[in-house]
């Protein structure tokens, strides 16, 4: 089957593609509720044995829903499209009044990404032999899966635009087809073997990136995507090749999820990449170098997977096509296909930023995740910010963003031996990797049984209250002296308040390491060491901070002392440690990105920090952090059981 989510009337719908029997080359996107009430309007369907059982009605609201139910909400669906089909040989109506006809503009019918609001979207890179081949400067493959977590905003469908904001496409932009699994059943510690009992289906999608990250390095405007002396670090790397693809619209998929069953065999589906009609790229599925079933397995190690959950699996073929500037000026057109899963189409557009501050009309965006929750606020204003910190909850968040290398001082490098730089290095992973503590002692963080040793530290992260896009810079200011003065005042209406995180990172991602390796699999351990479930505890309800009289700003953020409480005693530093504070770092996520209501940012790790041996934790680790003016969150982390 090949199952869409789909906009009717501005309305977030969902259903089954059928043909129409009657009219060659016309395809019906079939809602199961009306398609149920109109087979019931009309009798059972002419067929021997008894009337085939569907949900009674009982359909999910989404996709997802759906794929919640498991084997049997895709069973009652089939029976469901295969009544319908067998009625429509004989009835011209049924389709017309169980759905809506694919590419009807006067339906007012917008075809959605399969999965709008992806929890997980995982994209995986360097995952061919061909890339190696096609990058002779690239010496070595991945021994594991190497991928970034792209947030909901750069999620876009089939046929919305892709929008290049702060010339991102200058001097180039790059794209490819990539073939994604949509999970389908939740696990944790998948074997290898039972892992594509996970899958739900496949789908199509278009990797894009740009270089506005790049371009943000000072003197760098106009290098496309390579960096000066100075930002060579792998971590910043990945933040300026990543955070181009977490770009808003960066990430159109679809037209649908195809289920596995029609699909076949995932590695025996030619692929092609192609540019306004013309063919650019021709690769082949069988060309992954890490399978379904070893990547499925790994991310399931150390974090669960969620139904719903979007997985692609990096280029097959050459890695970014380059689109040139002025061919995204002419109007040029993105196309992908994968043989029985689909073609997917997207437009480029790149609208004139003019010379002042314009955030963009979030009512207007390509992104349906941005975009409903934008029109629900113009409605009903107020409807989706969140007006106290009562009101917010982790279950609720979406995106987590963390910053690395934010705490080496001016003329050294961060615990971790990253320098310090004037543009801050940021990633994000999925929010489940958020867990609530409390001030009386919170719950247990469970480590996953790969787990060594683990660093265990203290950070200041801070909550948003509302959808941000393009955040005003300058909200922190250096004073003469090397201190700060935070108009926090100026972020009020931005973020809910503040809240001290206790950070867990696993290094076992170290050992899988096996010399002589990429950079990549060397420093992604400072990302997948934080994505395990829970493992950055923040208090249950964030809050303002309160004044310190001592501090050059006494409500700011910076220069409050921060400490962390193991069995081992007490370590302690201090914000001042920070090199970007809360409204620079927002500036430079949220230029490209829109952030939404909820999410969490985190200043990063500092010097409070420690290391803790599995011996130490296995048995159960009280551990407390705060900060000063704050308070304190309190949590436990134990080891697998």
């Amino acid at each position: 089957m090949r199952l869409a989510s789909f906009l009717a009337q501005g309305t977030e719908r969902w259903g089954v593609v059928l043909r129409d029997p009657g009219v060659a080359d016309r395809e019906w996107l079939v809602e199961p509720v009306r398609a149920e009430a109109a087979l019931a309007a009309h009798g059972p369907v002419p067929a021997p044995g008894p009337a085939p059982h569907f949900l009674a009605g009982a359909w999910p609201d989404t996709l997802v829903g759906l794929l919640a139910l498991d084997d049997a909400g895709l069973a009652a669906l089939s029976r469901l499209a295969a009544a319908v089909e067998q009625r429509a040989r004989t009835d011209v109506t049924i389709l017309p009044r169980s759905g809506h006809r694919v590419g009807a503009a006067d339906d007012g019918v917008e075809l959605l990404a399969p999965v709008p609001r992806p929890r997980l979207c995982w994209g995986l890179v360097t995952n061919s032999p061909s890339f190696v081949r096609n990058r002779p400067g690239v010496p070595l493959l991945n021994l594991f899966p190497l991928g970034h977590q792209r947030p909901q905003g750069a999620v876009v469908g089939h046929g919305a635009p892709v929008v290049v904001r702060h010339g991102h496409h200058l001097p180039a932009m790059a794209y490819n087809v990539e073939l994604a699994v949509v999970i389908g059943r939740a696990g944790r510690d998948v074997p290898v073997g039972r892992a594509m009992e996970h899958v739900a289906g496949y789908t199509v999608v278009d990797d894009v990136s740009g270089t506005h990250y790049f371009s943000t390095v000072p003197g760098n405007a106009g290098a496309g995507y390579s960096l000066p002396p100075g930002y060579q670090d792998w971590l910043f790397q990945a933040t300026a090749s990543w955070a181009g693809k977490k770009a808003d619209t960066m990430c159109p998929m679809g037209p649908y999820l195809v289920t596995k069953d029609e699909v076949g065999d995932p590695y025996d589906l030619l692929m092609w990449t192609r540019q306004s009609g013309r063919t650019r790229d021709r690769a082949h599925s069988g060309a992954t170098l890490l399978g379904i079933e070893r990547v499925l397995a790994w991310y399931s190690s150390f974090a669960s997977l969620h139904v719903g959950d979007v997985i692609h699996l990096g280029t097959m073929g050459i890695d970014g096509l380059p689109v040139t500037p002025g061919e995204v000026a002419a109007g040029t057109r993105l196309e992908v296909e994968i043989e029985r899963v689909g073609a997917l189409a997207n437009p480029v557009v790149a609208p004139d930023d003019g010379p002042g501050p314009a955030p963009p009309d979030l009512t207007r965006h390509p992104s349906w995740a941005v975009r409903e929750l934008a029109l629900r606020e113009r409605a009903e204003p107020g409807s989706t910010v969140i007006g106290a910190p009562a009101d917010w909850s982790v279950a609720g968040v979406r995106h987590f963003w963390t910053a690395f290398g934010n705490a080496a001082p001016p003329t050294g490098v961060d615990p971790d031996g990253l320098p310090r730089l004037v543009v801050p290095r940021f990633l994000n992973g999925p929010a489940s990797a958020l867990s609530a503590g409390s001030a009386a002692g919170g719950g247990v963080v469970r480590v996953p049984a790969r787990a060594t040793d683990l660093v265990v530290a203290v950070e200041l992260a801070l909550v948003l209250r509302r959808l941000v896009a393009e955040a005003p810079a300058g909200s922190d200011t250096q004073v003469p002296g090397g201190t700060w003065t935070s108009d926090t005042a100026a972020l009020d209406g931005l973020v809910l308040g503040y809240t001290p995180l206790v950070s867990v990172c696993d290094q076992s991602f170290a050992d899988a390491v096996a010399e002589p390796a990429r950079a990549g699999e060397r420093g992604i351990g400072a990302v997948y060491g934080r994505w395990a479930d829970g493992f950055n505890v923040v208090l249950p309800a964030p809050g303002p901070f309160l004044p310190v009289a001592a501090l050059p700003d006494p409500a700011g953020w910076w220069g409050r002392e921060m400490w962390l409480t193991t069995a081992a005693g007490t370590v302690r530093g201090s914000t001042t440690e920070y090199a970007a504070g809360p409204g620079e770092l927002l500036a430079a996520i949220s230029r490209m990105i829109t952030l939404f209501p909820g999410d969490v940012v985190t200043l990063g790790s500092a010097s409070a920090r420690v290391r803790v041996p599995r011996e130490q934790y296995a048995a159960g680790l009280d551990v407390t952090a705060g900060i000063e003016g704050l308070g304190s969150v309190h949590t436990r982390i134990a080891g697998a059981t």
